[in-house]
């Protein structure tokens, strides 16, 4: 399947209405995605040890010594790589632990310009302001996103067919 150009996957990504969530919402997501990185961070452990008892049982295993060297190297890097890959891959790009980290105040004032350009982006600033809190790294994507559908069209001026 040939992937698809970056302009039509914008055009599949349907535009819903801005609501943020509320600050006890947020919370709780945050709460269960970090005990579900605390149970992958238990199954790398439980991995790295399992790995590395197979790791020293070889040294003592009846396979040859030719065989030996070569069987840990390759269980020794197959293990990291499975550890890493539980601890990147799973925790931090599925989970987006990162999402839920405050914006930088350099970045509000670009998202609030942003959000002028937005139907509703008043709404949204409101609603962040009565439930007293800030804009958070998982919204970023999506306020810059609905802000570029919202894009006013250019003036017959700027086209470049000017009247004289």
């Amino acid at each position: 399947m040939a992937a698809l150009p970056l302009e039509v996957l914008r055009q599949q990504h349907t535009l819903t209405a801005l609501v943020p969530k509320s600050a006890g919402q947020l919370h709780s997501e945050r709460e269960r995605l970090i005990a579900r990185a605390g149970w992958l961070l238990n199954a790398t452990i439980a991995l790295a040890l399992v790995g590395a008892a197979l790791v020293a049982w070889l040294t003592f295993s009846p396979v040859p010594h030719e065989f030996r060297f070569g069987a840990q190297e390759v269980l020794g890097v197959a293990v990291f790589a499975s550890c890493l890959f539980l601890l990147h891959e799973r925790a931090e790009l599925q989970l987006a632990l990162y999402d839920y980290e405050p914006v930088e105040q350099t970045t509000q004032g670009e998202l609030r310009a942003l959000l002028h350009r937005v139907p509703e982006g008043a709404s949204y600033q409101q609603a962040l302001a009565a439930d007293n809190r800030t804009f958070v790294t998982g919204e970023v994507d999506g306020i810059r996103r609905r802000a570029e559908a919202f894009t006013p069209k250019t003036l017959p001026a700027e086209d470049g067919h000017s009247e004289t």
